[in-house]
């Protein structure tokens, strides 16, 4: 070690690769090295009484130099990182601080719209049974009001039909010369008095219903000569 009048020695000791690198760091932040920050170690734990420094063997002064100076870093490092964080550090964790938060909102966020979407689809299933029923009533009520419907007109035709006031009425079909049937008919005169000749009475009056148009038969009356629907 350096002293006044003396070699400066080389020491060595062991110490955790990741705080040694951690230690060099904070060094180096502070604007000095680990060297320089050791030796001042060293003059601190020895203060003035150097002379006790030659009394001890080298061995037994590496042993407690080792073990005080992995002690004095290791306290060094926390009190550093507790008071004097580098710019470095505080960026890393004012990242994960951002990262994190941005990672609760997202999550919050997807949640809540989970949330909403399930609310929504829902609400919609409700709206929709309700339309179903709705509908449903509405079928149901139109059936009802079509059956009325038709058991009052029913009604009201049985009632028309079996009013002892009412009578039906067919209209009674005139007397027609030959010249007539043969227009209803649609054949010639000639046609009509042919088939009258040469056909007996009821055949006529089959063959006259399958030229009317109405599906009547016509029978000819010799005392007026005309030509009435056979009875």
């Amino acid at each position: 070690m350096s002293n006044t009048g003396r070699k400066k020695k080389l020491a060595s000791f062991n110490c955790d690769q990741r705080k040694w690198e951690q230690f060099i760091a904070c060094c180096n932040s502070k604007g000095t090295t680990a060297t320089a920050t050791l030796l001042e170690f060293i003059d601190l734990y020895l203060g003035d009484s150097q002379d006790n420094v030659d009394a001890i063997g080298g061995n037994d002064l590496d042993e407690r130099l080792d073990s005080k100076i992995k002690a004095s870093v290791e306290k060094y490092l926390v009190e550093s990182n507790k008071n004097h964080s580098s710019p470095t550090n505080e960026t890393i964790r004012a990242i994960c601080e951002r990262l994190d938060k941005l990672e609760s909102e997202f999550s919050n966020e997807s949640n809540s719209n989970q949330t909403t979407a399930i609310d929504n689809l829902a609400n919609l299933e409700q709206k929709i049974e309700k339309m179903a029923a709705r509908m449903t009533q509405l079928a149901e009520a139109i059936i009802k009001i079509q059956d009325y419907l038709n058991n009052q007109q029913k009604r009201g035709q049985k009632s028309y039909y079996n009013n002892s006031s009412f009578k039906v009425h067919t209209p009674r079909m005139q007397p027609l010369t030959e010249e007539g049937l043969a227009k209803r008919l649609g054949v010639s005169e000639e046609s009509v008095r042919k088939e009258r000749i040469n056909l007996p009475p009821p055949l006529f009056v089959a063959w006259c219903k399958g030229k009317d148009r109405a599906g009547l038969g016509w029978e000819f009356n010799e005392n007026t000569g005309l030509y009435q629907p056979a009875s």
